[in-house]
């Protein structure tokens, strides 16, 4: 009962359960495969379909999640069948493999699947008898609201974007706005229905047009809403892709017309593709109904890897690789591979983003941090991701993903505004969202390509830069020692030792109570812990937190840290400032801390060994 309520529950196939010696001791639905082998060097029916490879690749790498693609399966009247395996563990010793079934519906379409079904469902809406209804209520509102062109944009991006009481990407939620203008009850009567099936048929936005080439109606209001894309005008964004669309089916209004993905300014330089038609009633063309393919409709190119080449092996095993911790994380978290919400394709985006930059490390030597910001500054909704990354205890045995998926990096960006401007001059310049949008969603065609797609972007994000990185890191060491020689500096380890101490009976007692004080229950939201200037309670360790906190969160700031730590002698983490995971961790080489054997615990080490100079660790 347990496992068929977790199969419902996440939409799996299948589950699966192998001893090692490959046989399939227990499996939910019971197919054919159900108690046979699987073992390569056995004589199981199945031993060489994706189920066997599955259980090999499990037993070989017991501590990651192993993904076989789709090909057919036998047992499942050979539909494809694609399998995501790990290892069992009990104190510490593999017992046996795990192993699920993806569903049909996750397996990533091709974009030419994706464009037939999209034109087909442009295709049913423009025939819709209402669609001429709405397209004529739509326009006699428009002209009524407001003598001027000005007047009506400014009016009704203030109605339904400005002062919409949804946040960004949710503006599609009010079904209309407060007034008298006959438009606001146009709006009531006729959005609901194309925002339901905007959701039905998965487009990112809809649009119609009237034939001056005025956006008189969009479901989700983004800048573009209520402006105008006729190539004669003044629009700003006329010569866009839906500037394009208008354009085509003005020209063409019987057949649909298809604009190809590229940067698209209000969709913060997303790569957009465009479908419009023509809206008639009784034989007069009277507008455009156009629609905005959604994101993954063109990200399955990228998912699929079929135009990289594949003699580039280390380029190809990263992007694989990270094309697998995708992949594990969407189905480990109910993440469908097709979304349908505007958050779930941005966090899309993100892992394409993931993917581009670990490619682009594998070819070129960049100043990491520089180019990660820049990044990191054209991403409008990082936010939405964080509690998708807090990875639960899936199974006995499953890995903790978040070490290794490196988004965490990417987070912690408020204090470093100011800085990002050099690179990025401001947040909303569209020809840097366009080239860092285009960079992570485009150019996936050949290793050229994307050769050539990165070295441009880095190039763009390095413009007045100007900075040597054995320049900022002598910066950063003289700032280091700098610190470390502040006379205060001595008092405020004592001070946090004696407190730390005090805490509680002993280390495991203080990890619980310190995280869950200044982590679990601190208010403010993840990458943005440091706000908290000390925890309720009695406990001394808050009262030094309160002393000290402000001023090192404060030299953090000036200095550009990404964190400040402070350790005791016997490795534990006494005090930092951002409060991540590691925050009232041990980390001693001879301990048993979780992070002992990473960067900072190497720091610590070297730290202790020679403390009267700055110690170096590499990136990893």
């Amino acid at each position: 009962p347990k496992y068929r309520k977790i199969l419902y529950e996440r939409d799996y196939y299948d589950i699966f359960m192998f001893d090692l010696e490959g046989n399939l001791i227990y499996s939910v639905y019971k197919e054919l495969d159900y108690a046979t082998n699987f073992a390569s060097n056995g004589t199981g029916e199945w031993k060489d379909s994706g189920l066997g490879e599955a259980y090999e690749g499990a037993l070989a790498n017991p501590d990651v999640i192993t993904v076989i693609d789709w090909k057919p399966y036998g047992p499942s009247s050979g539909a494809l069948a694609s399998f995501l395996s790990t290892g069992i563990k009990q104190k510490g010793k593999l017992v046996g493999v795990f192993c699920t079934q993806l569903p049909p519906s996750a397996r990533p379409k091709d974009p030419a699947e994706w464009l037939s079904e999209q034109k087909t469902s442009i295709a049913k809406q423009a025939a819709d008898s209402i669609l001429p209804n709405a397209m004529e209520g739509f326009k006699q509102a428009w002209d009524s609201f407001a003598p001027s062109h000005g007047q009506r944009l400014s009016g009704l991006q203030a109605a339904y974007i400005t002062n919409n009481p949804y946040p960004p990407g949710e503006k599609d939620k009010l079904n209309f706005s407060s007034g008298s203008e006959a438009y606001h009850a146009v709006h009531k009567q006729y959005h609901p229905r194309y925002r339901d099936i905007l959701y039905a048929e998965n487009y990112y936005d809809i649009f119609m047009l009237d034939m001056e080439g005025n956006l008189v109606y969009s479901v989700y209001k983004e800048l573009d809403y209520a402006t105008n894309f006729a190539a004669a005008g003044s629009g700003q964004w006329k010569n866009s892709g839906l500037g394009e669309a208008f354009e085509a089916a003005k020209a063409s209004p019987d057949k649909i017309s298809v604009i190809d993905w590229k940067p698209y300014g209000p969709s913060n330089g997303a790569l957009a593709s465009f479908l419009s038609t023509g809206i008639r009633k009784n034989g007069v063309l009277i507008g455009v109904f156009c629609t905005q393919m959604p994101p993954e409709a063109r990200l399955t190119q990228v998912l699929e890897l079929d135009g990289i080449e594949k003699e580039n092996t280390e380029l190809l095993a990263s992007v694989q690789m990270l094309r697998e911790r995708y992949i594990s994380h969407a189905v480990f978290n109910d993440i469908a591979l097709a979304p349908v919400s505007q958050t779930f394709a941005e966090a899309q985006l993100l892992y394409v983003q993931e993917i581009m930059k670990e490619a682009l490390f594998a070819i070129l030597d960049v100043k990491r941090t520089h180019y990660l910001e820049a990044l990191q500054a054209s991403e409008q909704k990082i936010d939405d991701l964080e509690e998708a990354l807090v990875w639960g205890d899936m199974i006995s045995g499953l890995p903790d993903l978040s070490k290794i998926c490196t988004l965490q990096s990417m987070h912690k960006v408020s204090h470093k505004m100011l800085d990002l401007k050099k690179y990025l001059k401001l947040l909303r310049d569209t020809e840097a969202i366009a080239v860092s949008r285009g960079l992570l969603t485009n150019l996936v065609v050949s290793e050229n390509g994307l050769r050539a797609a990165m070295e441009d972007a880095v190039n763009f994000f390095r413009t007045d830069d100007g900075v040597d990185p054995a320049a900022e890191l002598a910066k950063h060491k003289a700032y280091t020692a700098t610190d470390a020689a502040d006379p205060e500096l001595a008092d405020v380890i004592v001070a946090f030792k004696e407190a730390w101490d005090s805490f509680a009976a002993n280390d495991p007692e203080r990890l619980a109570g310190l995280q869950a004080a200044y982590i679990t229950n601190n208010p403010h939201p993840a990458g943005s812990k440091d706000q908290l200037d000390y925890a309720d309670g009695s406990e001394e360790y808050h009262k030094v937190h309160q002393q000290y906190h402000p001023k090192y969160r404060s030299i953090l700031y000036e200095r550009n840290y990404y964190d400040i730590f402070m350790l005791d002698q016997q490795g534990n983490l006494i005090y930092s400032v951002y409060k991540e995971l590691d925050f009232a961790t041990n980390f001693a080489s001879a301990g048993s801390g979780k992070w002992k054997d990473s960067g900072l615990g190497e720091a610590y080490e070297a730290a202790r060994k020679n403390p009267d100079i700055v110690t170096v660790i590499d990136w990893k």
